[in-house]
């Protein structure tokens, strides 16, 4: 959801949610949060809007003269968000296991 929600509202809204899911599973909640966290910022840099420096960085761009539609953006956010995600469920997965 990241990737359609500016990063800080999502994960504040999720952070309770999270919370009740590991007391439902009788789990430390560290590993969730820490799960939600990379999922969100990493998650923020697959579309234009995903993330409040991407809206920043693509009016800089604008003022300067350059366009840069949502499906160009994607094209690079994309890949870079699908190596970077696996990236962090391989990191996650060494130091929690």
């Amino acid at each position: 959801f990241s990737a359609f929600i500016d990063n800080i509202p999502y994960v504040a809204t999720m952070l309770p949610v999270v919370a009740s899911i590991a007391t439902l599973m009788n789990v430390d909640p560290t590993l969730l949060f820490f799960a939600l966290l990379t999922g969100a910022t990493l998650g923020g840099n697959l579309t234009p809007i995903g993330a409040s420096a991407n809206i920043t960085a693509l009016g800089i761009l604008r003022k300067a003269g350059f366009e840069t539609k949502t499906a160009d953006f994607m094209k690079i956010g994309v890949p870079f968000t699908l190596i970077a995600v696996t990236t962090g469920y391989i990191v996650i997965y060494l130091l929690f296991r």
